[in-house]
């Protein structure tokens, strides 16, 4: 009867539909004597004065509603209700559950699910039994609660991607429908993973969760009709094969280790990997800025470098060519933990766009930077939960300048006048064979992205040789530019030189003209 439902005593009475387990009837009253009193709940809205089959299909037509209800209780008169004699009054609410079709569960497990999830291993690690994490992990439980805060399965509706987590549920946020309308109790699911878990459930299965550590699950969605309140598991409605991904844990210490261990204490980054960096771009990723920390070492990102692995890696600009990240610590779980590279100075505080600006302004620099790692919450960075810190430094190399010991040598050296090093002036650059050949040759499409780095080497080389002779084209762009002359000040000497030139040829011919007098005389 739907108003046993009303009793209080129903929450933990048996339920059979239509009655067909005979369960014991629930009295409103200790003690209640038969055909004293009389009732009746009526029903607001266009159920009003109906009963039976017309009431009924009313009902489902309705669909899911929330129903103003009064529960009225008579006195008797002949045996019968007497209608005169109102002894109580109730309103009370009853909500009905719409019905939900099994083609309609049969889409949303096909359309809703997802194929395969990737869960954080900080998810793993702040669970808790009892909590939701687990719930309808290898047990059948309502398929309304499917999406419930915190819940594993959760995580396997698409529609979570843009949905918050917390930790066990503690944030309270909103549950998640695989199903819009989705009546209550009339569905149940379970979802069964594969394995040494299969079986297992509660403390005894997140146990073996975390020792199974990184792990793919080939799990089964399976949705189940219901009888009698309950989940009919011989009435299987619909199933999907799906993959569970769980990011097994790494220790504090671990972490701890691998910023000691495997990142360096200084770098010197190459003026083109800042000349070429954009925004949006890889380049400033967790500088400035916190991030996953598995992400440390992707391509094209400046914190790669600081990575001891990336000495004999491959680099791109922008992470173009998509080389293999490098992770700062091997079986290292995702999303258990979050890193940042916090610069001095004048960045502090700045990223994106604006970072990339006050570094190409400031030249050719050195940062005190700091690597800081931290703990995760809700699938977050828990800024309260600092792991590890590292003191970095990072040499940026402005645009223009060399990054080769020899060349800085050559910036800082001032020019000398010894005799061999006018002959070095006056002869051509570089006679290598080697350079000669780089030189002349144009790179192929293959060796622009292996030899990258090697090409912009070579490209520096040419343009210092080329800055050493003083009729070099590159040069005399630069004197051109700075509004200074293409050749060395040597005006005075060409003055007195034209000078004494004059001098010497006026004086010859004096003597050639007295010389010729003297010839005529004689």
């Amino acid at each position: 009867m739907l108003t046993r439902l009303l009793l209080k005593s129903s929450d933990k009475a048996p339920w059979s539909d239509n009655g067909s387990a005979n369960n014991p009837a629930l009295l409103p009253l200790e003690g209640l004597a038969k055909g004293q009193y009389f009732y009746e709940v009526d029903l607001n809205g266009n159920t009003t004065g109906k009963d039976g089959q017309a009431l009924l299909d009313q009902l489902r037509t309705n669909g899911t509603y929330a129903y103003q209800a009064t529960v009225k209780v008579y006195g008797a008169k002949d045996g019968k209700a007497d209608l005169t004699n109102l002894v109580a009054t109730k309103n009370v609410t009853v909500n009905l559950n719409g019905l939900v079709s099994k083609e309609a569960v049969k889409d949303s497990v096909t359309k809703n699910i997802k194929d395969h999830i990737d869960v954080p291993a900080s998810y793993l690690e702040k669970a808790n039994v009892p909590g939701p994490f687990l719930a309808g992990v290898n047990q059948v439980i309502p398929y309304e609660a499917f999406g419930g805060d915190g819940m594993l399965t959760r995580l396997l509706l698409k529609s979570s991607d843009k949905a918050p987590w917390s930790d066990n549920g503690t944030a309270n946020n909103p549950a998640l429908l695989p199903l819009e309308g989705l009546a209550k109790g009339q569905y149940f699911y379970e979802v069964d993973l594969n394995g040494n878990t299969t079986g297992k459930d509660g403390q005894a299965l997140l146990d073996q969760l975390r020792i199974n550590g990184t792990h793919a699950y080939q799990a089964t969605v399976k949705v189940y009709g219901a009888k009698d309140g309950k989940a009919d598991l011989t009435n299987l409605v619909a199933t999907k094969n799906v993959t569970v991904n769980l990011n097994g844990l790494v220790s504090k210490e671990s972490v701890k280790d691998s910023v000691t261990k495997n990142i360096k204490e200084h770098i010197d980054v190459p003026a083109s990997y800042l000349e070429k960096a954009n925004v949006p771009g890889p380049f400033l990723a967790g500088v400035n800025q916190v991030i996953p920390y598995e992400a440390f070492g992707g391509d094209g990102m400046l914190t790669r470098l600081l990575l001891k692995s990336s000495d004999k890696a491959p680099w791109s600009d922008n992470g173009t060519a998509n080389n293999p990240a490098l992770l700062p610590l091997e079986g290292l779980a995702k999303g258990q933990y979050f890193y940042e590279v916090d610069l001095n100075g004048n960045t502090t505080g700045k990223d994106g766009q604006a970072l990339l600006d006050q570094l190409r302004a400031n030249g050719t620099h050195t940062y005190q930077a700091t690597v800081k790692v931290y703990g995760a919450k809700d699938g977050k960075p828990d800024l309260t939960n600092l792991i590890a810190t590292r003191q970095v430094t990072i040499q940026l190399r402005g645009k223009g300048m060399a990054t080769i010991p020899s060349q800085e040598g050559q910036m800082n050296m001032k020019p000398s006048t010894t005799p061999s090093q006018e002959g070095q002036m006056n002869k051509k650059p570089s006679t290598t064979p080697s350079q000669e050949g780089q030189m002349n040759k144009k790179p192929s499409a293959t060796d622009s992205m292996s030899t990258a780095e090697g090409t912009k080497e070579v490209d520096h080389r040419m343009t210092d040789v080329k800055g050493e002779h003083p009729t070099s084209k590159p040069m005399a762009d630069t004197m051109k530019k700075n509004d200074k002359p293409t050749l060395p000040k040597t005006g005075e000497a060409q003055t007195a030189t034209a000078t004494i030139g004059f001098l010497g040829l006026a004086l010859a011919g004096i003597l050639s003209l007295l010389g010729l007098k003297e010839k005529q005389k004689d």
